[in-house]
């Protein structure tokens, strides 16, 4: 979508509502690149701002039903994502300073019984990939992803070329992914994992 181009909350929230995944994209892709940098401003991390993003819209994807009653869709994404920067800030305050992911912790602000379910079914896809990996790509993955290392540190902690560590997490993230997918679909797998 083009500058140009007026994103119409309202329409894009209806197709999502009806289960367009291309729908979903866009408006990950439109409002993602607007609150990154607000987020990134918050909790000094870009592997947190991350995370913070795909729980805000793993959150909007399973509340899908309800987002043709919102009324200003752009608020209400930029009051979630503050919120839960906020919450990740509180955590590091209370010693938590490993990066969680979203699949490791229940989603605190999802309401209904089927949402839980879904997240719950989320993390449990993810985790059974992740334990597929083989034992170093597993590693590698879990360093990054869970201990919140960079590509550097897990080089010089393992002992292995930087090249090799990104070339592993993208293996390891293309398997995660396509095991998300035929759970989630597509689009849900790209959003939700695309990033390592």
């Amino acid at each position: 979508m083009s500058t140009s181009e007026i994103f119409d909350d309202l329409e894009i929230a209806k197709q999502i509502a009806d289960g367009d995944e291309e729908a979903f994209a866009r408006l990950f892709y439109h409002y993602g690149a607007i609150i990154n940098p607000i987020i990134l401003k918050i909790v000094k991390s870009a592997a947190i701002t991350e995370d913070v993003i795909a729980e805000v819209f793993l959150k909007l994807w399973l509340g899908r039903s309800r987002l043709p009653e919102i009324s200003n869709l752009s608020g209400y994404i930029y009051r979630a994502a503050t919120n839960i920067a906020f919450n990740e800030l509180r955590k590091e305050k209370n010693g938590d300073h490993a990066i969680q992911q979203l699949y490791l912790q229940p989603a605190a602000e999802t309401t209904s019984q089927e949402d839980i379910v879904s997240v719950k079914h989320l993390r449990d896809t993810i985790n059974k990939a992740v334990d597929a990996l083989p034992k170093q790509r597993r590693r590698i993955y879990q360093l990054s992803r869970e201990e919140g290392l960079s590509r550097s540190e897990i080089a010089e902690y393992l002992n292995i070329s930087e090249n090799t560590v990104k070339d592993q997490l993208r293996i390891a993230l293309r398997f995660i992914q396509e095991s998300v997918q035929k759970d989630f679909g597509i689009y849900i797998a790209l959003i939700l994992l695309e990033r390592i």
